[in-house]
């Protein structure tokens, strides 16, 4: 069964040790805020009992996993959270997951595709439009100039863009 209200947040990448905690790459979202994580879509949600910040990267100990064997068999999953565990956004704020697969166009109204990804720079996020075509658009006030979740649409100033999408 596959649950639309399950939002992804990290991927279990290999076994820290022999006492069930797992290295793990984060999606963007801030996963530590959680109380508890759901291991692939079909799981039950598990208590995090610790998440530690390291140089390569982030451990974390999920209850229940207790050994490197376990963290094996998990290798590879994705870690997802309910969507009701979010917070609350601020004006103009928006999860990653709410601004996937809303439609992109310019500000005459030209159709440059759907967000299909979005991933961190450090300076700024940027949205990844049209699966084929790849535009790679920073998402920065200058171009980004409306976000409407309701009506499912993103409006850019193409006019920052010159060169990104041909």
């Amino acid at each position: 069964m596959i649950r639309a209200d399950l939002i992804a947040i990290a991927s279990v990448k290999a076994p820290n040790g022999l006492k069930g905690k797992m290295w793990i790459t984060p999606y963007g979202e801030i996963f530590n805020r959680y109380e508890n994580l759901i291991i692939g879509r079909s799981g039950k949600p598990l208590k995090l009992l610790s998440c530690e910040k390291r140089r390569k990267g982030y451990v974390i100990a999920l209850e229940g996993i207790t050994d490197v064997s376990r963290v094996e068999q998990i290798k590879g999953e994705t870690l997802y959270i309910r969507s009701e565990w979010l917070p609350e956004t601020e004006k103009d704020e928006y999860y990653w997951c709410d601004l996937i697969g809303l439609r992109v166009v310019d500000t005459m109204g030209n159709v440059l595709g759907e967000l299909v990804n979005i991933f961190p720079t450090g300076a700024h996020d940027v949205y990844v439009v049209n699966e084929v075509k790849q535009y790679l658009i920073p998402a920065v006030k200058d171009v980004v100039k409306e976000i409407s979740v309701k009506e499912g649409v993103i409006v850019v100033d193409a006019s920052f863009l010159v060169g990104l999408l041909d």
